[in-house]
């Protein structure tokens, strides 16, 4: 059979096509499909309060294996009354933002009952931000009190701008209030302690 004449040349023509097409597509020049843009790297810090040192490296160190991470992606510092959070390599927004989430929900990692609460502080990239939020403003990351949703958190910008960010779809959407925790009243706009 693959000696009649029409088999083989009709194998000839698709293999011509087909080293055609392959030209065409990886010659020098070729346009190429772009490829998508690196997600931006953000800036901060997050403070957590309710939570021991030692609770607070075994979360992060199950926050960095669940995103694939590396282990020393983050340190955490003892403050005053609570820890700061810092990342020592870079990490992108929606990272940033899940850890805070992640840090106020730890499961059974809680100390003596009271419920963890993370403030974050970050340096608004310009893929996430919002019609009239400057890249590079600094917001107050943070889970709602009385959140029972559990996949979003709220940003304040310095000026008292306030919006609500959903993960399933990251889009800063503004709200009228925030309700924020007492942390965050404590913590100030700032990328440094």
């Amino acid at each position: 059979m693959l000696e009649d004449p029409l088999v083989l040349g009709t194998a000839g023509i698709v293999c011509g096509v087909i080293v055609a097409i392959l030209a065409a597509r990886y010659r020098a020049g070729a346009s190429r499909r772009a490829a998508a843009p690196a997600p931006a790297r953000v800036r901060g810090r997050i403070i957590v309060s309710g939570l021991s040192a030692a609770q607070t490296k075994t979360i992060l160190g199950d926050f960095a294996r669940l995103y694939d991470l590396d282990a020393q992606t983050f340190a955490a510092l003892p403050t005053r009354d609570a820890m700061e959070v810092r990342w020592t390599r870079a990490i992108t927004s929606d990272i940033a933002l899940f850890l805070v989430n992640y840090l106020t929900y730890p499961g059974d990692r809680q100390v003596s009952g009271v419920p963890p609460q993370a403030v974050g502080v970050i340096a608004v990239p310009a893929d996430i931000a919002h019609d009239g939020v400057t890249p590079g403003t600094l917001a107050k990351i943070f889970v709602p009190e009385g959140d029972t949703e559990h996949d979003l958190v709220h940003a304040l910008t310095a000026d008292g701008r306030a919006f609500r960010i959903n993960f399933t779809r990251m889009k800063w959407e503004p709200v009228a209030t925030p309700k924020a925790p007492a942390l965050a009243d404590k913590v100030a706009f700032a990328l440094e302690g």
